[in-house]
């Protein structure tokens, strides 16, 4: 009895050491992985301006987001503030920080074109979707991603956001 009865103990020490071993090795490889961060690019990068306007979008940062925005721009914005007796700046910036909340954002592409560059980013959402059903709810969502694009302009020697993007 003794003999039969180590086989298996044995085989299930081995099969737990394993399972402990695989283990280790996935949380390692997640920590290291987190841990590389986003990339980093120049600071005077077009790339380095949109990490910054990002930033300021999902802070909900009024003072930053405008201070990111061109001229022409922030000329549009003054107008729709000024035309649109609806239009609140505030509101709409709660809206899109809230929707970038749990968005990950990636920059794909930059083209340069005459002081101009358009950078396609990369936007991947995951959606948790619960719709009621009988006997039981179904439970959908997953993630889905989408591109678009940005324009951006140089002025005064730094890169800025060309156009009323707020809701990426």
């Amino acid at each position: 009895m003794g003999r039969g009865m180590q086989q298996p103990t044995r085989f299930v020490a081995l099969v737990g050491a394993l399972l402990v071993a695989l283990i280790l090795v996935t949380a390692f490889v997640v920590l290291l992985v987190e841990r590389r961060g986003p990339p980093h690019y120049p600071p005077d990068s077009p790339e380095a301006a949109i990490v910054v306007y990002v930033d300021a979008l999902r802070a909900g940062d009024t003072e930053r987001v405008r201070t990111m925005l061109s001229t022409r721009a922030r000329q549009e914005l003054e107008r729709r503030e000024r035309l649109e007796a609806y239009y609140d700046f505030e509101a709409e910036l709660r809206g899109a920080s809230e929707s970038l909340r749990e968005a990950r954002i990636r920059i794909d592409r930059v083209q340069h074109r005459d002081g101009r560059v358009t950078a396609t980013l990369t936007i991947e959402r995951t959606a948790s979707d619960i719709q009621p059903g009988f006997p039981f709810p179904s439970v959908g969502g997953g993630t889905f991603r989408y591109q678009r694009t940005l324009s951006l302009v140089r002025e005064d020697g730094a890169w800025k956001v060309d156009e009323l993007a707020f809701y990426l």
